[in-house]
């Protein structure tokens, strides 16, 4: 990377842009890497594809709690795998208002497939982040966050100044 980075400059105010810059590389990269395999789906789907094969048929609220993602971004995300023909959608069995989402014929068929992808891409990630306990401070930093969150700490900073 150039020495000239201003995100860098910034410090902790730029770890935000800094987390956001090489989930952007990697999400960029992934579907570079489908699209020269000729694979049609996205880089994000993985997760859904992995916690429906674990856990079986869930709602979308269920989703959005296991993954810890906001219910309109895994609403985004499934009914584009669902418009592609990855996931079924039902009525759920005990309440009709919710919908249960399961992987399709067309996902268990091609799951194989996608899995030898995903774990190639985890080792070749494992190497740059093991050295260094990457998950292990990701984490941490969840932990925190989801703790105490932004606007919190930023409060508290603000208040402090004041006293």
């Amino acid at each position: 990377m150039e020495n000239n980075d201003f995100v860098k400059e910034l410090g902790y105010l730029g770890f935000t842009m800094r987390l956001k810059r090489i989930s952007d590389a990697m999400m960029h990269e992934g579907r570079r890497l489908y699209s020269e395999l000729d694979v049609d789906i996205e880089p994000n789907w993985y997760v859904i594809f992995k916690l429906l094969k674990s856990r079986g048929a869930m709602s979308v609220t269920e989703i959005a709690e296991s993954i810890r993602m906001a219910h309109p971004s895994v609403i985004h995300i499934t009914n584009k795998m669902t418009d592609a023909g990855y996931l079924i959608s039902e009525k759920d069995p005990t309440d009709s208002r919710k919908r249960v989402l399961d992987l399709s014929a067309r996902s268990v068929k091609m799951l194989p497939e996608y899995e030898k992808i995903w774990q190639a891409g985890e080792k070749g990630v494992e190497k740059v982040l093991k050295e260094h306990n990457a998950l292990e401070l990701i984490s941490i930093l969840e932990d925190k966050f989801f703790d105490k969150g932004f606007k919190e700490r930023t409060l508290e900073q603000l208040k402090n100044k004041k006293s």
